[in-house]
């Protein structure tokens, strides 16, 4: 079933519906979510408040074709929202070496050198970076996503570019 037959199942009631696209959606909103967060509980806990959120609003979709970017962009929404909720905490310096680390192979590698210097963008630039180049979505996605222009993220995405080249000339990795 096309996408947009499996948005009107769900629409109806189809709990089929639900568990096909969270199989579709659920490991690139997942990483979305553990890029933004940086924390592998709060990325869980974001992708299923949005789940919810999306199930609970399905009826005010009106076009079935815009599930994708309505559904980022409540993802991204929500990813932002435990951001600024995780900046009240005051985090243990060795979380990671109380975690266990099979638990991150699903994840990019919190201590990569690439993510750490993705994290250090502005949050705008690094959101365009992590659904173009980590969940592979169009350019026309990404503007409906975060509502703005397609030039816009296009001007992100060079941008975001060119921040991170220096980054990385500045850290060796070139």
């Amino acid at each position: 079933m096309d996408e947009e037959n499996l948005i009107q199942a769900l629409k109806n009631g189809d709990m089929t519906a639900i568990d096909e696209i969270y199989r579709a959606y659920c490991v690139p909103a997942l990483r979305t979510a553990y890029l933004i967060t940086s924390e592998q509980h709060t990325a869980e806990d974001v992708l299923q408040d949005t789940f919810i959120q999306c199930i609970k609003s399905i009826q005010g979709l009106k076009n079935n074709a815009a599930f994708k970017p309505w559904f980022y962009k409540i993802l991204i929404r929500n990813a932002y929202k435990a951001v600024n909720k995780q900046k009240k905490f005051v985090p243990s310096d060795d979380i990671y070496d109380k975690a266990d680390t099979a638990v991150y192979d699903k994840y990019p590698s919190e201590k990569s050198e690439i993510f750490a210097l993705v994290k250090q963008l502005k949050p705008k630039l690094r959101t365009v970076v992590i659904l173009y180049y980590y969940n592979e979505l169009s350019i026309k996605e990404i503007s409906g996503i975060m509502r703005c222009p397609q030039g816009t993220v296009k001007s992100r995405l060079n941008t975001a570019k060119k921040q991170l080249k220096i980054l990385m000339e500045r850290e060796k990795l070139l």
